[in-house]
């Protein structure tokens, strides 16, 4: 009897898993965190079903319609159906795969291939945004996770389609990478700060650009170093907020170069942006030097040049690379 509940045990907590999923498909943001929640208690057992639903946010069209075409094929009338299923739940990014399938079909398998079309368009947005909604609550779980299992399908979702499309998503995708920072290599962190950067590219909301310079700060990958330093130096840009946000990934990053330019916001016109710079040397050098936001460039340039002595014999040639 013992064996036996210890054979059906993985399949009732799968069982358990999915119905937690299936609530994740909730606009109710309490109800997704207490599912969050059940799933971190859970634990790595839940994380293969996570895996395995967030691998439909990232469909390869290509890839799941040929496979699920050749189903269409089969004596089963259920396994048709179910086929058929499959296809709609690939949603909008597969319709120009479909289309391109039904020339070749056979008559049933055209007609199920127009039917799936028909019903993607019909279900599109409501059916969409609930599936990102839950895609970007797994993005959550995943990353608070710490299980290694997750950094390839989130790179996945990062790169499954232009970095234009689906934001908000990618940047759940992007805050969860940088918290799987240590279950990571080096090559995955510079992939997955580079995808970052391309989404980075597209946004324009400042808070949605501080999460993800807090994500890049996360993955400590100097690639990222060069476009924050040069949000340091833009005089056109006003948002002092986002400039202490780049401050923190650059001190994060702890790369020399970037050290630099946040010692270089000690000129900086704006004494907001200033104080974020010497909050953030004075945590890293463990003194101020005599730094004074608010008093004049030549009074503080004693202060900055020691800022500069200490970056330099700290970070040696990467100070100025």
């Amino acid at each position: 009897m013992i064996a036996v509940a210890v054979l059906l045990f993985p399949i009732l907590l799968s069982q358990d898993v999915d119905k937690l999923l299936d609530r994740l498909r909730t606009e109710d943001a309490a109800e997704r965190r207490r599912v969050q929640a059940e799933l971190m208690r859970l634990g790595p057992e839940a994380v293969p079903a996570m895996l395995r639903a967030l691998e439909s946010a990232a469909p390869r069209p290509e890839e799941e319609v040929a496979r699920l075409v050749k189903r269409l094929a089969s004596a089963s009338w259920k396994e048709r159906s179910e086929a058929t299923e499959a296809l709609v739940r690939l949603g909008r990014s597969a319709i120009p795969v479909l289309e391109a399938r039904i020339a070749a079909a056979d008559p049933e398998a055209a007609w199920r291939l127009r039917s799936a079309i028909l019903e993607i368009r019909e279900k599109a947005g409501q059916d969409e945004q609930i599936e990102e909604t839950r895609a970007a609550a797994l993005c959550d779980a995943l990353g608070q996770c710490g299980d290694g299992r997750a950094v390839a399908p989130l790179l996945k979702l990062l790169g499954a389609d232009p970095p234009e499309k689906r934001l908000a998503l990618k940047i759940r995708a992007s805050q969860a990478l940088g918290l799987l920072r240590g279950a990571m290599s080096a090559a995955q962190a510079e992939e997955a700060a580079d995808r970052v950067l391309q989404v980075l590219e597209r946004m324009t909301a400042p808070l949605d650009k501080a999460l993800l310079f807090q994500a890049l700060g996360r993955l400590g990958a100097p690639g990222a170093v060069r476009p924050l330093a040069a949000l340091l130096a833009d005089r056109s840009e006003k948002n002092v907020h986002l400039k202490r946000s780049g401050m923190a990934a650059l001190a994060a990053i702890g790369h020399g170069r970037g050290i630099r330019a946040i010692v270089d916001a000690l000129g900086a016109d704006d004494v907001y942006v200033r104080q974020g710079a010497a909050a953030v040397l004075e945590e890293l050098a463990g003194e101020s030097f005599g730094y004074e936001p608010r008093a004049s460039a030549e009074q503080n340039q004693p202060a900055i040049e020691k800022f500069r002595a200490w970056g330099s014999a700290k970070y040696g040639k990467t100070w100025n690379e």
